[in-house]
């Protein structure tokens, strides 16, 4: 087929071809989620439709919000310097010269201060005291002398290029809060404390963050800034979630959010015909009346076709996973704040 027909062909038919594209990928979004739990349920065709696209397009939300997050400190910095244009002469100093001073540029007016910040924060989590303010105003004279003196730049002149200096490191530090919050999460998700194989993981996946920053701050070979944006999110992401190995989250988020499974139910109302079967198999549950009982503490793994997925944990050790027919769940209950 020639190119021509090629795109003539996509562009008669480009509605379907992006609907077919988010099916596809809230396709993928399921397979991946039930064969990670080791089974898949039974859809109805009509209702399965509108599911998938739904799974799809928040996956599609999640995903580019994960990458821009991962990158918006560095371009937002960035933008600020380009922004300000004649007014703040400071950039010169990574943007003029070759690429390796431009690195060092970056190096030395965005990466210090943004760990400067987060070096202050995080003595103030640790001692709990004020000692932070004295690591904070220590970097903050110095830079403010090497601006001022070293740089030539006057007291005048140089206060003002001090001055946007620290708005731009405080912004930046606020907007990177969200990637390095979410290298917490998977520090304690994955090894449910903060130990030293957390840390030094924590601690990598910080430093590509700020890397991949680093490199969004400058415009040096951004004649397509967007795809370069969109490579150092993609790159961040995918490193992140290697070191952790939760390239799971999303597909777990996803039925999570629309209660499709994962569902983590403190209480489930079972009716008459299912409490038997239940006891049968060994699962405590609390009888009530109207032919009803209630389990404690189970995980949905799945509520989608003919039948539920259930998980019950018997104790610390062992699990027991059974199915269940949706007739025979009466309804089930989330605590508030036990979601995350």
């Amino acid at each position: 087929m020639s190119k021509w027909r090629l795109g003539k062909y996509f562009y008669e038919n480009i509605a379907s071809i992006f609907w077919s594209a988010i099916l596809l990928i809230g396709g993928v979004i399921f397979v991946i989620y039930y064969a990670l739990i080791g089974y898949m349920p039974e859809f109805d065709l009509k209702s399965s439709v509108t599911i998938t696209a739904a799974a799809s397009i928040t996956s599609i939300l999640i995903i580019l919000m994960t990458l821009v997050m991962m990158v918006f400190a560095g371009s937002f910095w960035g933008g600020i310097w380009s922004f300000l244009g004649d007014k703040a002469e400071l950039k010169r100093y990574w943007l003029e010269g070759d690429d390796s001073a431009g690195f060092r540029g970056l190096l030395v007016w965005f990466s210090i201060p943004l760990l400067s910040v987060y070096l202050s924060f995080g003595l103030s989590l640790y001692t709990g005291n004020w000692y932070w303010v004295i690591v904070l105003v220590f970097v903050s004279l110095v830079y403010l002398f090497c601006i001022c003196f070293c740089c030539g730049f006057g007291v005048v002149k140089g206060s003002k290029e001090f001055f946007f200096l620290v708005v731009a490191t405080f912004l930046a530090a606020f907007f990177i809060s969200f990637p390095l919050s979410l290298v917490f999460r998977l520090s304690v998700l994955e090894f449910e404390n903060i130990s030293g194989m957390s840390w030094f993981f924590g601690f990598l996946s910080a430093v590509v963050v700020i890397f991949v920053n680093m490199v969004a701050a400058s415009p040096r070979g951004s004649s397509t800034p967007y795809a370069k944006e969109f490579v150092l999110g993609l790159m961040a992401a995918f490193i992140i979630l290697m070191f952790f190995g939760r390239f799971d989250r999303i597909p777990y988020g996803v039925m999570k959010l629309y209660k499709f499974g994962n569902i983590e139910a403190s209480e489930l109302v079972v009716k008459d015909e299912g409490c038997g079967l239940l006891k049968a198999l060994g699962v405590s549950v609390s009888e009530k009346e109207n032919d009803i009982c209630v389990v404690r503490d189970v995980l949905i793994l799945s509520r989608l076709g003919r039948e539920y997925y259930l998980e019950f944990y018997q104790n610390s050790s062992e699990s027991l996973k059974l199915t269940l027919s949706s007739t025979s769940i009466a309804s089930w209950s989330v605590r508030e704040g036990q979601e995350d």
